[in-house]
């Protein structure tokens, strides 16, 4: 797959944690854009591990607080810290202020994991069965690891 046209692209959904802004479709499969907001004191995805993907955050404002790895990481607004593939990785924002930040992932791909697990979660009356939401993980390469939450 190549990359044809050039675009620029915003997220539909300001208020939501977690929004693709471009993914392999419009990258020719070479990479994920996302942003993340995270609002005061509250969490982000569980620990987990990528087997397939490297990813970067790009904190545009606030402090995002990161574990990768056996190290934490109070990353401030406009630094870049690298989450390389293999390596445990969580984030939260422990601050009082707003988190937003830029995710890069690469290669591309991952974001049919955050379709499909959107469209389970669509269909749900109640709670989501975690077995369910494991499999979608795994079909994906992510898996979680145990330890604590930041939150």
């Amino acid at each position: 797959m190549t990359v044809v046209e050039p675009f620029t692209t915003a997220a539909q959904d300001q208020d939501v944690p977690w929004a693709i802004l471009a993914g392999g479709a419009r990258t020719g499969g070479l990479v994920t854009f996302g942003q993340t907001h995270l609002s005061p004191r509250s969490p982000g995805p569980s620990r987990h591990v990528h087997t397939h993907e490297d990813e970067a955050v790009f904190v545009f404002s606030g402090v995002l607080t990161l574990e990768v790895g056996d190290r934490r990481i109070e990353a401030a607004s406009h630094s870049l810290t690298w989450l390389p593939r293999h390596v445990p990785h969580v984030f939260a924002n422990l601050s009082d202020e707003d988190v937003w930040a830029l995710v890069v992932i690469t290669p591309a791909g991952l974001e049919e994991m955050f379709a499909a697990m959107d469209r389970y979660l669509a269909d749900l009356d109640g709670p989501p069965d975690m077995k369910v939401m494991r499999e979608l993980n795994e079909r994906y390469g992510v898996r979680r690891v145990d330890g604590p939450p930041l939150i």
